[in-house]
């Protein structure tokens, strides 16, 4: 099988990207010029999301004052274009971005200046997650292995989707070279597979909801035996801007671990935060059962470590170009 290398594809990357847009604003950073190593630091902060439910740690953090009290004032700009998120980061458009694990080990391994901070996502150990693959009631999908021999969209060709619904395949006892794997944005995912273009999906939340309300059924969880509890999207900075502002890089970490954890505690809130802060139909949201689940703990090298010998084992990196786990991780 021939490795495909993961493009950039920033927040529109991955199996967490649903088809809704995020309510936000955008602004000019306003950070400190000078390295500050100790004490508290005032600053305003940009974060570039994109619009997907798994973002709502965010938008909760901010609600309830968790970025405040760090003396953050955080400001959230919504990106229409997930590859936007790596180039706005590197000219200080934007402070922190959360884009997939892939996208930022790659960023490493191609030394651009972009480091990994702390985690936004993690994998979902459960039949039922955030993102599943989706299927026609009446197409024979009942397996990973059952994929053999049919079309499935994912959003990115050589991605963390198709890698992640490869090993499932593998794991399933299938082979996923007569797999054909179709390139297909996730808001275009579900019309695709109503016109037959494709014979399965795999998309995150609302859209599987929307799906399942259509008639389609939800196969698998392409992360329960593949990723669970390893960081699947992360929070990342540039490199120059870690190393002149330390101490912001260290209250954003201690705020979004905040958030993480409020997110995970109350599911209603996550709920009621989407409503104000997407344009998802409250209605829909109510009836969504996969929340995503957000990374409490720090984001450690091993961590990355084990998703970069993941990312190799399943044919999307060259395991002589990779970097260490460690050098992916932030470290002051």
């Amino acid at each position: 099988m021939s490795k495909a290398p993961i493009r950039f594809s920033g927040i529109a990357a991955g199996i967490l990207v649903a088809g809704v847009v995020l309510a936000g604003c955008s602004t000019t950073p306003s950070t400190p010029t000078e390295p500050v190593d100790s004490g508290p630091v005032a600053a305003d902060i940009v974060i570039g999301t994109g619009g997907q439910l798994s973002n709502a740690d965010i938008f909760l953090g901010i609600a309830q004052g968790l970025f405040d009290d760090q003396s953050l004032t955080a400001t959230v700009q919504t990106l229409t274009a997930g590859s936007d998120a790596i180039p706005l980061l590197l000219k200080g458009d934007l402070n922190f971005a959360t884009v997939d694990m892939g996208t930022a080990i790659n960023a490493t391994q191609q030394n651009i200046g972009i480091t990994t901070v702390a985690p936004n996502t993690v994998g979902v150990p459960g039949k039922i997650g955030y993102a599943g693959i989706i299927a026609g009631g009446d197409s024979g999908i009942a397996s990973p292995a059952d994929l053999e021999g049919k079309k499935v969209q994912v959003n990115q060709l050589g991605g963390t989707a198709e890698v992640l619904t490869r090993a499932s395949i593998v794991k399933d006892g299938g082979d996923p070279d007569k797999v054909q794997f179709v390139e297909i944005a996730p808001p275009e995912a579900i019309p695709a597979l109503q016109a037959g273009q494709v014979d399965a999906i795999v998309v995150g939340e609302p859209l599987t909801t929307i799906a399942l309300g259509m008639g389609f059924k939800y196969v698998f969880n392409p992360e329960e035996t593949t990723v669970p509890g390893l960081p699947t999207f992360v929070f990342v900075t540039s490199t120059a801007y870690a190393q002149q502002n330390p101490k912001v890089v260290e209250e954003f970490q201690t705020a979004i671990l905040a958030a993480n954890a409020a997110a995970n505690a109350d599911p209603d809130a996550v709920r009621k935060t989407a409503e104000t802060s997407t344009t998802v139909d409250p209605a829909l949201l109510a009836q969504v059962k996969g929340l995503p689940v957000f990374g409490e703990d720090a984001i450690t090298g091993d961590q990355v470590q084990e998703f970069i010998d993941f990312l190799v084992k399943y044919g999307s990196l060259d395991a002589a170009a990779t970097p260490k786990g460690d050098a992916v991780v932030w470290a002051p």
